[in-house]
């Protein structure tokens, strides 16, 4: 459960609110809520309210506060600019990255269609976990997974230092981050103005507005950028879930093949 206000204290009431109303139906229902491994979590700008600590009991437990939860896989930080999540991505993607130079040297080892291909399948699969939410990271979060990339380019291609991170990628055909990611959101954004009108994540975009408080670009300002910037078309179908229906016309079989069985082999 979440809550946003622009006052902590308002959230807070609210929150516990909805713990006694959890807890009440949990009691109904004879069900038991781990207070140990309840936590909550603070997202905001503000390093003062950051700071705070706030009283959220559960079965006379206060809960305790985590400052980099892990949802689904991604570690979010309390300004959701993903530093700690595309760190450990860097880290771990270096030490894949590393198993993957043991295959092959100057002289000897796997040719680069091999290595292309573990490259794709072992490495870059792993950066591209949350793609789309990956393009709201400031550049220089962004710029550590394309290092990780232009290594594997050089050393797939055989180029030397000096050789430019584009020719590699163009020798190897193994397409930039920054275009895999620009595609991610469009495809993420067209998805959902495609569902129905009833969905949540297309209330959610249809009522979206743009605000130039924040210096930091949502995944909405960026897709508006992208969609301005290769003029994209706006006309587009609603997506139509439908079982193709096939119809078998029965043919006439031959006299000579209906009768198989009774032949004898003498």
């Amino acid at each position: 459960m979440w809550h946003t206000n622009k006052h902590p204290g308002i959230s807070a009431r609210l929150l516990n609110e909805d713990l006694d109303r959890l807890q009440n139906y949990c009691d109904k229902w004879k069900l038991k809520i781990n207070s140990s491994k309840t936590v909550y979590s603070v997202f905001t700008k503000s390093h003062i309210v950051a700071k705070k600590n706030i009283r959220l009991p559960l079965r006379g437990t206060n809960l305790k506060k985590e400052e980099i939860p892990i949802y689904l896989g991604v570690k979010l930080d309390r300004q959701l600019a993903l530093k700690e999540h595309i760190q450990d991505l860097r880290g771990r993607a270096n030490k894949r990255l590393q198993l993957v130079k043991r295959l092959a040297s100057t002289s000897w080892g796997a040719d680069k269609n091999t290595l292309r291909q573990l490259y794709n399948g072992y490495v870059r699969s792993l950066m591209e976990y949350n793609l789309a939410l990956q393009s709201i990271s400031s550049k220089t979060k962004k710029d550590l997974l394309d290092r990780v990339q232009s290594q594997a380019v050089h050393f797939i291609s055989g180029g030397t230092r000096s050789t430019p991170t584009a020719a590699c990628e163009i020798h190897t055909n193994i397409e930039p981050l920054g275009l895999r990611r620009d595609a991610a959101v469009m495809n993420m954004v067209e998805r959902y103005k495609r569902s129905d009108k009833s969905h949540p994540n297309r209330q959610l975009i249809d009522t979206w507005k743009p605000t130039g408080r924040l210096k930091q670009k949502s995944v909405m300002d960026i897709a508006t950028y992208l969609q301005e910037k290769h003029h994209l078309p706006n006309n587009r179908e609603n997506l139509q879930h439908f079982c193709k229906e096939i119809h078998f016309t029965p043919q006439k079989v031959h006299s000579k093949y209906t009768n198989i069985a009774d032949r004898r082999i003498i």
